[in-house]
């Protein structure tokens, strides 16, 4: 057996507690992504507002579309809570999509598609021109997946959407206006400008 395939072992055998049926947030939606792109391009380049505060659900759907997802599935169910700290988006694994259920093989095919996954995501730099969002941690039935079994898909993901992510698929780089800032508020996002001269 790997040690790849032994810690995935270990770490199924620990995941024994069963899954919410409801999750708190907001959904990621095409709807969204629309809101949230208008609301950023008032902010940070009409400039018709120097502050607005959007929806974390809403900001996420619009990064997920600028990662390259032209259109988010009507069915991604997942959902997304923020405080000053973290961005967590939740889920169950059935509601993935079929070729990220593919990429992920080995964890969909020991749980049970109804397990719930948290990823948590900081936002360590929100200034000076870029926004970076780090995926922390993944976590199934409130068990941290080991890196070592996040490190294949993620770094697949880094080679799928080159210039988009970075530090091995864990890092998404946004560009802002550098004179902007941004800060994560409880369940939304804070996007601010200085006012025009």
């Amino acid at each position: 057996m790997s040690v790849r395939a032994a810690i995935l072992a270990c770490f199924l055998v620990a995941t024994s507690a069963h899954a919410q049926d409801s999750l708190p947030g907001s959904r990621l939606s095409n709807a969204g992504v629309i809101r949230a792109g208008s609301a950023t391009d008032s902010v940070f380049v009409a400039r018709t507002r120097v502050v607005d505060t959007l929806d974390i659900g809403d900001f996420a759907s619009f990064l997920v579309a600028k990662i390259g997802t032209a259109r988010l599935y009507d069915s991604l169910a997942f959902k997304v809570t923020a405080d000053s700290q973290r961005v967590r988006v939740s889920g169950r694994l059935m509601d993935f999509p079929a070729d990220s259920r593919a990429e992920l093989g080995p964890i969909f095919s020991f749980l049970d598609s109804t397990s719930v996954f948290v990823a948590e995501v900081s936002m360590p730099q929100a200034q000076d021109g870029i926004m970076i969002f780090r995926l922390e941690r993944i976590s199934v039935r409130g068990l941290t997946i080991p890196d070592l079994l996040l490190a294949a898909a993620l770094s697949s993901y880094q080679s799928r959407y080159p210039g988009k992510l970075a530090a091995g698929g864990r890092e998404f780089h946004v560009e802002i206006p550098r004179e902007a800032h941004a800060s994560l508020v409880t369940d939304s996002i804070v996007l601010r400008m200085p006012p025009k001269p």
